[in-house]
């Protein structure tokens, strides 16, 4: 963690900061290290593979994935989604500039040599570290369903009941603390190995935009929180809270079935007639107008 805060210091911080501010003993000059780092690097992360997820999918395989329940000109959407997330992910990364602080200064549990704790705790740390997070991700998104935290923080990200790759990170800045915050507290409460956690970093977004993109191929791996699971919490609302497993959402009563959207082998599609049949009827009669 620490060397990717200096190299932002030293190709960026640099260039910004005048030269007497610039020593990394000099606290101001280190915590917008980290922002500069969070903020720029949350950034460029959910663009470029939210775009990639998009392109792939939605423009050069288009005929194969493009979703039955949008609409064949999604500018405005992504123009307004990527406009949430562009607001709101520098403001987010203020938030969690004490937590990587402290993770770099050694006030968490992450460590850095496997002998520490052996390569048996190492590889069970990783499903302990996804159903915890899990599990708190799954109250917190609950809890934002709630009255005025829902009208005033999440509603911004399901401003479209049919979700985009670009959809992901629309958050409001507290949404999005809320729910990344607990990644950082399992490093605080568990030990965690440096390198796991910057993995666990890179594979959290990549699914974040995965369960965005309406094409499912899991669905039949029902104890999955796949990406239909997550498209029925869009479109129905109260439904499928969790980010990785159904297994909360058994427990708390809020599971609904979802569709497998395409075959995992061929890629062919499945279950047109019952993913469209998700659409209110205005809705279903301008998609198949446009497509007429």
């Amino acid at each position: 963690m620490e060397w990717s805060v200096r190299l932002t210091q030293q190709y960026l911080v640099d260039v910004i900061v005048p030269y007497e501010y610039r020593s990394e003993a000099f606290l101001p000059t280190e915590l917008f290290s980290i922002w500069l780092l969070l903020a720029t690097g949350g950034v460029f992360f959910y663009f470029f593979f939210a775009s990639l997820s998009y392109f792939v999918s939605f423009v050069w395989n288009k005929e194969q994935y493009y979703p039955q329940t949008l609409k064949q000109n999604l500018d405005d959407q992504i123009s307004v989604e990527t406009g949430i997330a562009f607001r709101n992910l520098p403001i987010m990364a203020i938030f969690f500039v004490p937590f990587l602080y402290g993770t770099i200064h050694g006030y968490s549990r992450m460590y850095y040599n496997v002998d520490d704790y052996g390569w048996g705790y190492l590889l069970a740390s990783i499903p302990f570290f996804f159903f915890f997070t899990d599990f708190m991700i799954y109250w917190n998104h609950r809890i934002l369903h709630q009255g005025l935290i829902y009208k005033y923080i999440h509603k911004p990200h399901h401003t479209y009941r049919f979700t985009t790759p670009y959809s992901s990170h629309a958050f409001h800045f507290l949404d999005g603390w809320g729910q990344g915050v607990p990644y950082y507290i399992f490093c605080f409460l568990f030990p965690f190995h440096h390198v796991l956690f910057m993995a666990s970093f890179i594979f959290v977004n990549m699914w974040t935009i995965s369960i965005h993109d309406q094409i499912d191929f899991t669905g039949q791996l029902d104890f999955v929180n796949s990406t239909d699971h997550h498209t029925v919490h869009h479109v129905d609302f109260n439904y499928n809270y969790g980010q990785y497993f159904t297994l909360w959402d058994r427990l708390g009563g809020s599971y609904k079935t979802s569709y497998q959207t395409h075959d995992f082998v061929t890629g062919a599609k499945l279950n047109i007639d019952k993913l469209l049949n998700r659409m209110g009827r205005k809705e279903r009669e301008e998609i198949l107008a446009e497509r007429s």
